[in-house]
C-alpha cells in the first residue's frame, strides 16, 4: 500500500479543537484518551505558551497545583492535598471573589483540568450537579473545565452536558521524533551508531501507530536492551520491528476485541482473479498523488458465500497485498452486560484500529455477530452497536481497507452492505473442477507433496470431489497424508479419493441453506472470478451450485 500517512499531528489536533471549543463558548469539555498523563502536559504547555490565562491541574497524586509558562513540566511541583469535591468547586469560588485571578482577566479564558475524575463522579450526586450547573452558567463567564478521561462515558451526567474532545495516539511524525530520540541515547551510552537509516526510521515509526507514546517509547527501548545483550549492541531494522511488534501485539491484546492476525501470499489463493486485480488496482490510491487526482481512498470489500469457500483465506491475502498489518476484530466479544459498554467497547476499538492505519480491518463471519437485529431480544444492544460500526464506515477518512466476510446474509441488516458502506461485494461459491484440482496442489505443496497426476487421476479426483469445498479438500489431505504414512508408503491419489468418499459434503448435508446461500449470491453479488462458463462437471450439480465463483480457494 503506497500510503502517505495523513494523520495528523495529535497534539496540533487536540489543541485546535479546544481552543475552537472554548472560543464557541464551551464550559465543560470531556477530554477523552488513552493517555491522560500525556494529555495534560500537552494542555499546560500549549495553554499557557499560546494564551495569556491561567491554567490549574488536579489529580489523585499531586493535588491541586497551579502552573506558568516557566514550571508547567515540572513534576515535583508540589500541590495541595484538597480532594476532588473542594476543588471542582474552585472555579465558582474564583468567579465570586473580586480579588480572583480569573476577575482580574477578564478578558481571558482560564482553564481547570481534572486528570482521571471518573472514579470519584461515580454515584456522587453532589459532583454531577456540579459539572451540569457548570455547564449552565459557566458559558457566561471566562471559565473553561476539562476533564481528561479514559475513552469512555461519564455515568451519570446528563446527556449533551459535556463536549467531547479526542486526542488521538501520536502520528508517525511524532514517533519518528521520539525514535530519533531514543535511538540518539542509546549511541550516547554505548558508543555505538545504530545501523538505521531514515526510511528505516520510517518504518518503525509507520509499525509503531496505535501504540501510545508511552508504549511506543518501552517498546523501542525493551528492543534496544534486547539488541544490545545479544546482538553486540548492533540495532538493526529487524530488531526494532519485532520489537514493536511485541509491544503492538501485547497492546492489541489487551482490547479483547482486535488482534494482529497473520497474512497469507497471494500465491496460496487459486483463482478469484477479478477479486486480486481488483486490490491490485486499488492499492495505489491511498497515496498523496491518487488524492490530488480526486481519488477517495477505498472503504473496502464484502466477501459472502458458503463456508469453507476461502474467504477469510482472501482477506489474509489482501493484507498481504496491501503490505500492511491485518486486524481482527471479533463482534461476538464486543457485547457486554453493562448498559452502554458494548456500543463505548466498539467505538474505542475503531479509533484504535485508526491510529493503527495503514492497516486491514478483518470482520470475519459478521452475520454470527450481527445476525437476527431487530429481534428486541437485547434491548436494542446490537442496532446501537451496527449503528456505531455503520457510522464509523461512512465517516471513516483513516487508511483503514475493510475486509467483512458472511455466510448468511438473510439477518443482516440491509444498510450494512449498500453501496457506500463497501465499494463492492463478491460472492465466493463452490469451485468447479479444475478449481478444486488447484485446491488440491495448493494444500499439496504446502506440506511439502509435489505430485504429478495423470488423466484418469484428475478424472476420477474431479468425480469424487464434486460439491465439495475447499477446506473440506484441505480435510481430505490432511487424511490422506495420515493414511500414506501409516501405510509406509507416498501419498497417492488413491489416498486422496478414499478420503474424500469418507466424508459427505457440506452441499449435500445442508443443501438447502447452501443452494439459498449460492442464489442470493448469484443475484446480488460480483463473481470474485471472470469466467462464468461451466466446466464439463458442472452438469452433475444442481442448477443453483452451478453459479457464480470459478476461483480455487486455498480453503479457509
Amino acid at each position: 500500500m503506497n500510503i502517505i500517512s495523513s494523520q495528523p499531528n495529535s497534539e496540533k489536533a487536540l489543541m485546535d479543537n479546544i481552543y475552537m471549543l472554548c472560543d464557541a463558548g464551551a464550559s465543560v469539555i470531556q477530554l477523552r484518551t488513552r493517555e491522560p498523563i500525556r494529555a495534560a502536559m500537552v494542555l499546560r504547555k500549549s495553554i499557557l505558551s499560546s494564551r495569556d490565562t491561567s491554567y490549574r491541574e488536579w489529580d489523585v497524586v499531586n493535588g491541586f497545583r497551579e502552573f506558568t509558562i516557566e514550571n508547567f513540566s515540572d513534576n515535583k511541583k508540589a500541590g495541595n492535598d484538597k480532594d476532588l469535591q473542594e476543588c471542582l468547586m474552585q472555579p465558582l469560588i474564583d468567579l465570586r471573589s473580586p480579588t480572583s485571578t480569573v476577575n482580574s482577566q477578564p478578558q481571558a479564558i482560564h482553564y481547570f483540568a481534572y486528570v482521571n475524575p471518573q472514579p470519584y463522579l461515580k454515584d456522587n450526586a453532589f459532583l454531577i450537579e456540579a459539572i451540569q450547573q457548570y455547564a449552565a452558567i459557566l458559558p457566561a463567564g471566562n471559565v473553561c473545565i476539562i476533564l481528561i478521561t479514559p475513552d469512555i462515558t461519564l455515568d451519570g451526567i446528563a446527556p449533551g452536558t459535556l463536549l467531547v474532545a479526542n486526542m488521538d495516539t501520536p502520528s508517525v511524525d511524532e514517533l519518528e521524533s521520539v525514535l530519533v530520540r531514543i535511538l540518539a541515547g542509546s549511541v550516547q551510552q554505548n558508543n555505538d551508531v545504530p545501523a538505521l537509516s531514515d526510511e528505516d526510521v520510517r518504518r518503525i515509526a509507520l509499525l509503531g501507530l496505535g501504540l501510545t507514546m508511552y508504549e511506543f517509547e518501552t517498546y523501542a527501548a525493551i528492543a534496544i536492551t534486547e539488541a544490545g545483550l545479544e546482538h553486540g549492541a548492533e540495532i538493526t531494522l529487524d530488531v526494532m520491528v519485532a520489537g514493536i511488534s511485541k509491544g503492538k501485539m501485547a497492546v492489541i491484546k489487551q482490547s479483547e476485541i482486535l488482534e494482529l492476525y497473520p497474512t497469507e501470499a497471494m500465491s496460496n489463493v487459486g483463482g478469484m482473479a477479478r477479486l486480486k486485480d481488483w486490490v491490485k488496482s486499488r492499492a495505489g490510491c491511498y497515496s498523496e498523488e491518487a488524492r490530488e487526482f480526486g481519488i477517495e481512498p477505498p472503504k473496502g470489500a464484502v466477501l459472502v458465500g458458503v463456508p469453507g469457500a476461502g474467504k477469510s483465506l482472501a482477506s489474509k491475502a489482501v493484507a498481504n497485498e496491501l503490505g500492511v498489518p491485518l486486524v481482527r476484530m471479533d463482534f461476538s466479544r464486543i457485547f457486554s452486560k453493562y448498559v452502554g459498554d458494548s456500543e463505548s467497547r466498539v467505538r474505542s476499538a475503531l479509533r484504535m484500529v485508526e491510529g493503527m492505519a495503514p492497516c486491514v480491518l478483518f470482520v470475519d463471519e459478521i452475520d454470527k455477530g450481527l445476525g437476527g437485529i431487530g429481534g428486541g431480544g437485547d434491548s436494542g444492544t446490537s442496532s446501537r452497536v451496527l449503528g456505531s460500526f455503520l457510522t464509523w464506515l461512512q465517516e471513516n477518512t483513516a487508511p483503514v481497507f475493510v475486509m467483512v466476510t458472511a455466510n448468511r446474509v438473510d439477518g443482516l441488516p440491509p444498510e450494512l452492505l449498500r453501496r457506500g458502506r463497501f465499494d463492492n461485494i463478491f460472492s465466493v461459491t463452490l469451485p468447479t473442477g479444475p478449481e478444486r484440482l488447484e485446491v488440491l496442489n495448493i494444500h499439496l505443496r504446502k506440506r511439502g507433496k509435489s505430485l504429478k497426476f495423470n488423466a484418469t487421476d484428475i478424472g476420477n479426483f474431479t468425480t469424487a470431489s464434486n460439491d465439495y469445498v475447499p477446506a473440506e479438500i484441505e480435510s481430505a489431505v490432511k487424511d490422506a497424508l495420515v493414511s500414506a504414512f501409516n501405510a509406509g508408503t507416498e501419498v497417492k491419489m488413491s489416498h486422496i479419493i478414499e478420503a474424500l468418499r469418507g466424508m459427505v459434503p457440506m452441499s449435500k448435508s445442508y443443501a438447502l441453506q447452501i443452494n439459498s446461500m449460492v442464489k442470493w449470491a448469484k443475484d446480488n453479488a460480483t463473481p470474485v472470478n471472470y469466467d462464468e462458463s461451466t466446466d464439463d462437471t458442472a452438469t452433475a450439480m444442481p442448477a443453483a451450485r452451478r453459479i457464480g465463483g470459478r476461483a480455487s480457494r486455498g480453503g479457509n
